[in-house]
């Protein structure tokens, strides 16, 4: 699970737009139904050399740059 205060406004600013787009809506079995913070805890984990975010939505993973950047 991520701290709120390990990530930079630009990473959650990205999440919100990662779940937006690809999970809040959809019918993948993994991720139906699921909210913003079980998806966080469950899904999104910090990379230990880069701070990097690399959040799981169905069939890849998204990561997240300290920026925003998002890249697959």
């Amino acid at each position: 699970m991520i701290d709120h205060d390990d990530i930079t406004i630009e990473q959650s600013e990205s999440l919100v737009r990662v779940f937006t787009r690809h999970i809040r809506d959809s019918g993948h079995p993994n991720f139906r139904n699921m909210g913003f913070i079980d998806w966080i805890q469950r899904d999104v984990a910090k990379t230990h050399y880069d701070d990097c975010l690399l959040a799981a939505v169905p069939n890849m993973w998204i990561g997240i740059e300290g920026d925003g950047y998002t890249h697959t």
